[in-house]
């Protein structure tokens, strides 16, 4: 079958759609962040994200089985895209890493993960098979970056961030950023609390005895207690009311989706530990 052969402008063509598809996406972006405000992320929790990552996936599947014919899915193969992608994650890192308190609702950075997931998705369906075979190499390594930024995009809206104040009655009343109650279904209550002071008197370290659905274990700054794989609850604050009663500020974040990033930084190291085994391939010329 005779190769074929694209010719300088055809090449410089498809360039130039790309760069016009790109200028148009950003133009969007910025005007809905100024007429949106933040993404509204909330209205995609679930069962919604689950129908959008179908339709998403759909979509995606048909552009790749019509990628002769579709610009766009020559665009999102093409190695500019690569670069692109490379660069929106390395743009979002630093970003996000600089804010003090990072924000990922940004309509800039939803475009941004979203392009980058396609981009890999798009990559996956053209790469996973050879003619002897799967790849399994490739397919952990890019299927667990896959998993693992899906499960952090799109689980997004069903991550719940709970605080609760507790003492030596038992209580399931917590409340959300926002100041909505919600209502746990377990009790949770604090057994024993101790604190370490420096020389000047200032709180240096602090531990925490409570009881969690009847179970009791101790909770310390930065060392949360994974009730189950998808909420952790972690030891915020302390205090004393105004009777002289001590009692604690609790952290409960629930994931859902923790499952599927676990899965998928599982699938990224077993695809690294088949690229050390396998070493470098040799090529005779």
């Amino acid at each position: 079958m005779p190769k074929l052969v694209v010719m300088p402008n055809e090449k410089r063509n498809k360039r130039v759609a790309t760069a016009i598809v790109i200028a148009v996406i950003a133009l969007i972006t910025i005007i809905l962040e100024s007429a949106v405000g933040s993404f509204p992320f909330a209205i995609f929790s679930f069962p919604l994200n689950i129908l959008c990552i179908l339709l998403w996936l759909f979509t995606l599947c048909h552009l790749y089985r019509n990628r002769a014919t579709s610009t766009i899915a020559q665009m999102m193969l093409s190695r500019e895209a690569t670069w692109l992608s490379l660069l929106i994650m390395a743009v979002t890192g630093i970003a996000l890493g600089l804010e003090r308190k990072p924000s990922s609702d940004s309509w800039a950075v939803v475009t941004g993960i979203l392009f980058v997931l396609s981009h890999l998705t798009f990559v996956i369906l053209r790469g996973w098979r050879v003619a002897g075979g799967i790849r399994w190499r490739f397919t952990l390594t890019h299927v667990g970056l896959w998993l693992a930024l899906v499960a952090g995009f799109w689980g997004a809206p069903d991550r719940e961030q709970l605080r609760i104040s507790v003492n030596e009655q038992p209580s399931s009343e917590a409340y959300t950023i926002k100041g909505e109650l919600r209502r746990l279904p377990y009790d949770i209550r604090m057994e024993d609390f101790d604190i370490e002071l420096s020389a000047n008197g200032t709180p240096e370290n602090y531990e925490a005895r409570v009881n969690i659905d009847g179970i009791s274990t101790t909770l310390r700054v930065n060392h949360p207690y994974n009730r189950t794989i998808a909420e952790k609850v972690y030891l915020v604050s302390h205090g004393t009311s105004v009777v002289g009663k001590r009692y604690l500020i609790l952290e409960i974040v629930t994931e859902p989706w923790q499952w599927l990033s676990a899965a998928g930084i599982v699938m990224l190291i077993g695809g690294a530990v088949l690229l050390f085994l396998r070493g470098p391939k040799n090529r005779k010329s």
